[in-house]
């Protein structure tokens, strides 16, 4: 299989960018030959990506990676970022994105060590197992474990780390990470874990398992952006095909499937499917304009309101999914950590 086109930007999509994106792409991406697709090449790489458009981020005290319980009680590796301030320190829990089979505790560091700072909280961020060696949804099952744990066992937590207050947390993430943050957002409701503060990117929301083209989805953004730049309709299909083969769907080499496996995804697959939507965290949810994903998560936006639940939901125009890791050349990512920052802060400090 083949990487959908670099170059050039496909012209339905031109007219909507920032024309920052575009010098920046066509300066840096779109001479890339196109090439097969190889999914440990492709982890080896993923976390520098958008490096070329990444600046430089400010140092918090201190960073060192250990574990923390997953699903089963298996450790899964996890990064904490302190800040530079008296503790004990409210936390901060990210998810990494990389569509449930890429990313690891590098590629978010930049907005860790933001948001360590700039909100003077410690940053805990978890290195959840991946797809397809691990059955989806384990991404999910591993970060609830860890939440989990940091707020049901303080006197564990206070040997293994350093000065934190898990009585004050806030969740958060990109991408598929965020659709971490924000299913975890139910399951600490229904599990009495309390929240104070959802605070996303451009999430991962529907199960495009269901449409063998971008033009049978719902969603308009899935249409007008099906060849948008850095992530497409292809690209797309290429991860939900990664995530589903790992349930022994879309030709694994699994000899069949699991039904316990196929009963845990219950209704993760499409988080607008949660059958419950009151009483959930104050959700800060950012989107982005050229991006397949914009519509769908603006509809589960709209799903917390009638819920009744406080939302801040803003969308970025003219930059397209990962913008948030450009923040050296567009101002909409500066932005967004600015912003994330500041309502972190101020819903952990209050």
């Amino acid at each position: 299989m083949s990487h959908e086109a670099l170059n050039p930007i496909h012209p339905t999509v031109l007219p909507y960018l920032d024309p920052v994106f575009i010098d920046l792409y066509n300066k840096h991406v779109a001479n890339t030959p196109n090439g097969p697709i190889d999914l440990a090449v492709l982890r080896s790489k993923y976390s520098v990506l958008y490096s070329y458009g990444t600046g430089p981020a400010p140092e918090p005290a201190q960073i060192y990676d250990t574990t923390i319980p997953g699903h089963n009680g298996d450790l899964i590796p996890c990064r904490v970022y302190e800040p530079d301030c008296p503790g004990p320190w409210p936390v901060h829990l990210d998810f990494h994105g990389g569509g449930w089979g890429l990313g690891d505790l590098e590629t978010e560091s930049h907005i860790c060590k933001h948001i360590a700072v700039k909100a003077r909280v410690a940053v805990v961020d978890i290195a959840y197992r991946l797809v397809p060696e691990n059955a989806f949804p384990i991404g999910i099952q591993d970060s609830f474990a860890a939440l989990q744990y940091l707020t049901s066992n303080p006197a564990a937590v206070n040997q293994k780390f350093r000065n934190l207050d898990t009585t004050r947390i806030s969740l958060g993430g990109v991408s598929a990470g965020a659709n971490i943050a924000l299913i975890l957002a139910h399951l600490a409701r229904d599990h009495q874990i309390p929240i104070r503060l959802v605070a996303v990117g451009t999430p991962v929301i529907d199960d495009i398992s269901k449409y063998a083209t971008a033009a049978e989805s719902p969603f308009a953004s899935m249409r007008e952006m099906e060849f948008a730049p850095t992530l497409n309709w292809a690209r797309l299909k290429w991860f939900d095909r990664l995530k589903w083969s790992s349930l022994g769907r879309e030709g694994s080499d699994r000899q069949k499937k699991d039904p316990k496996e196929e009963e845990e995804v219950k209704w993760y697959a499409n988080a607008l499917n949660a059958p419950d939507f009151t009483n959930l965290p104050r959700t800060v949810l950012y989107t982005a304009g050229c991006d397949p994903l914009r519509d769908e998560g603006e509809a589960y936006a709209r799903k917390l309101i009638e819920g009744g639940c406080e939302v801040t939901m803003r969308r970025f125009a003219g930059v397209p999914h990962p913008f948030m890791h450009m923040d050296q050349d567009l101002w909409q990512a500066k932005e967004f950590i600015d912003l994330t920052a500041g309502h972190v802060k101020a819903a952990l400090h209050s």
